[in-house]
C-alpha cells in the first residue's frame, strides 16, 4: 500500500491507563476527554494502526470510518499496542490495548493472547460499542476479543484482509507457488508450511502425516526449537485450524472483500447466508493543493512505478531482476516503498541488487496526498506480488489517477484488472515474463495511451461505507 503515517497523534493516554482507576483520576486531560466522548457505535480492530508505519488494511479502517461518520455511524479503533493508551489520530479517537511478549512461536501460529484480551475487556468498558468490528486474526487479535465483544451485548463482524486469516504459511501460494484453493486440510497445509522452510519433500511429507496427537505430547516435553517445531507441524496447523474455525462460527458477520476470499470461506463451511462481499473502496486521498503531473507525448522512457510495502510477497525482486535482463532497454523504475518492521533485510537485498542500474530509484514512501500526483506520472503502475492479495488498494489508487497497471495474474489484482484494456496481468512470480511486456511496451509507448484510455473510475470507499452501513443496521434491527 502506498501510504506513509499520517500526522503525528493528540495523545490522552498513560502506560497503563486503562486498567488502573487510580492513574486515570490523576490523568485530568484523559478524564475529561473521556467525558466529553460519546460510546461509538463501531468499535474498529486492525492488527495495527497510525502512527505506526500502516498497510492496507488500516488505511481502508481510517478511510471507511470517516465514510460511516459522514452517514451518521460513529467509530472508533482499538490496535494492540506494548502498553495501552489513548490517544486521537486526524480526528479518530484510538485505543491501544496492550498484549504479552509472547514466544515467537506462539505469535507465529496464532495462539491467543490472554493478556491482549483482559486489556480489550477495559477497552470495551470505556468504549461500549454497539458492534465490533475486527480487522484481523492474530495472537492479540483473537476469538477471545469476539467472546469479550459479545458479552459486553455488541454484535461482531469480521473482515478478511489479508491470506494470513486462514492461510498457515500466509500467502494462500501453494508450495509457494501455486494458488491454492485455500481449505483446510491439516496434512497438506503442513507440507506447504514445512517447504517454506525449506525442508526437502521426503521430509516434509513424512512430518505433515504426524497425527497432531503427537505433535501436542512432542510440544508439552520439548522446548521449542526448529527441530521440535518441524516435529509439530501437525499439530500447529491443526490448532490454527480449529482457531479459524472458532472465530467464523463466532462471528456474526463474516466480509469477503474480494471474490476468491468468499470462495475460501466457503469451502471451509462458513454458511452462505454469513458471508457478505463487500469489495474495497477508492478513500478521498487526494491533497487538492498537490501539482498534478502527467506524462507528456514526449515522454519516450517508459515510466514504471512501485507504491507500497518493501516485502518479499509483494515481489519487488521480480520487477528488479526483470529489468536487470534487459539493460539497455530506455524504462525507469521508482520505488516508492513502505518500510515496516521486519523488511531491513530484504530492503537491503533489493538495493545492493540494483546499485548498478542508474534506471531503478528507491524513494521514501509518499504521504497520502502525493501518491496520486506521482502515479499520474507513470505509464504504469507495477504490482508484481507473489501471494492472492485481497485487493490490492494501490490497484483502486492508480484506476483513480488514470493510470494502468501492470500487476500480477493472481488474486485480487486479476479480479480488478481487465487484462488488455486498463492494464496488463503478467504470469506471477516470474521475471522473464515481467521482462518481456516491459520491452514490448517500451518499444510501443501508443499501446501505453490506449491501455490509459481503458481506466475507468475506480469504486469509492463510499460506496463501501453504504454497504457496510446497511450490514450494521441489519444487525442492529434484525
Amino acid at each position: 500500500m502506498a501510504l506513509t503515517q499520517g500526522a503525528g497523534p493528540k495523545t490522552y493516554g498513560v502506560p497503563g491507563a486503562l486498567e488502573s482507576k487510580s492513574r486515570l483520576n490523576k490523568d485530568r486531560q484523559w478524564t475529561q476527554r473521556l467525558m466529553q466522548m460519546s460510546s461509538p457505535m463501531v468499535l474498529h480492530v486492525p492488527f495495527n494502526y497510525f502512527p505506526d508505519s500502516p498497510g492496507g488494511t488500516e488505511i481502508y479502517v481510517a478511510s471507511l470510518i470517516v465514510k460511516l461518520r459522514e452517514l451518521g455511524i460513529s467509530g472508533a479503533v482499538a490496535a494492540p499496542g506494548i502498553v495501552s493508551e489513548f490517544y486521537e489520530h486526524d480526528g479518530i479517537i484510538v485505543y491501544r490495548f496492550a498484549h504479552a511478549n509472547q514466544s515467537k512461536l506462539m505469535h507465529a501460529y496464532g495462539e491467543p493472547d490472554q493478556t491482549a484480551a483482559r486489556s480489550f475487556r477495559a477497552v470495551l468498558s470505556h468504549a461500549k460499542p454497539q458492534i465490533v468490528h475486527l480487522h484481523a486474526h492474530t495472537s492479540a487479535v483473537s476469538d477471545l476479543l469476539v467472546d469479550a465483544g459479545h458479552e459486553c451485548g455488541a454484535k461482531i463482524v469480521f473482515t478478511y484482509h489479508t491470506p494470513t486469516v486462514s492461510c498457515v504459511q500466509g500467502t494462500m501460494m501453494r508450495l509457494g507457488h501455486i494458488p491454492c484453493d485455500g481449505e483446510l486440510i491439516v496434512r497438506r497445509c503442513a507440507a506447504c508450511v514445512l517447504a517454506k522452510h525449506g525442508v526437502p519433500p521426503l521430509f516434509r511429507e513424512t512430518l505433515a502425516a504426524l497425527s497432531p496427537v503427537v505433535g501436542d505430547k512432542i510440544g508439552h516435553f520439548a522446548s521449542e526449537g526448529k527441530f521440535v517445531t518441524a516435529l509439530c507441524m501437525s499439530s500447529l496447523v491443526s490448532n490454527a485450524h480449529k482457531r479459524f474455525n472458532n472465530l467464523m462460527e463466532k462471528a456474526d458477520r463474516v466480509v469477503a472483500v474480494c471474490n476468491w476470499v468468499a470462495d475460501v470461506l466457503r469451502i471451509n463451511g462458513v454458511p452462505d447466508d454469513k458471508v457478505m462481499l463487500c469489495r474495497q473502496g477508492l478513500p478521498d486521498l487526494q491533497d487538492q493543493t498537490a501539482t498534478l503531473e502527467r506524462l507528456t507525448s514526449a515522454d519516450s522512457v517508459l515510466q514504471l512505478g512501485y507504491f507500497g510495502r518493501i516485502d518479499p510477497v509483494k515481489g519487488i525482486d521480480i520487477l528488479i531482476d526483470a529489468l536487470r535482463s534487459v539493460p539497455k532497454l530506455p524504462v525507469s523504475l521508482k520505488i516508492y516503498g513502505v518500510r515496516q518492521p521486519g523488511s531491513e533485510d530484504y530492503a537491503r537485498k533489493l538495493e545492493q541488487s540494483a546499485a548498478s542500474d542508474a534506471r531503478i530509484t528507491f524513494w521514501s514512501a509518499l504521504s497520502p496526498g502525493a501518491v496520486e500526483s506521482a502515479m499520474r506520472a507513470c505509464h504504469f503502475v507495477a504490482i508484481p506480488s507473489r501471494w492472492q492479495e485481497t485487493g490490492p488498494l494501490v490497484v483502486l489508487e492508480a484506476f483513480g489517477a488514470g493510470t494502468p497497471v501492470l500487476g500480477a495474474q493472481l488474486g485480487g489484482i486479476s479480479e480488478l484488472v481487465e487484462d488488455g484494456v486498463d492494464g496488463i496481468l503478467i504470469p506471477p512470480d516470474d521475471s522473464a515474463a515481467w521482462a518481456r511486456t516491459i520491452t514490448s511496451l517500451a518499444k510501443n509507448l501508443d499501446r501505453v495511451q490506449n491501455l490509459r484510455k481503458g481506466v475507468r473510475k475506480p469504486r469509492s470507499m463510499r460506496d463501501a461505507a453504504i454497504e457496510m452501513a446497511a450490514l450494521y443496521h441489519t444487525l442492529l434491527t434484525g
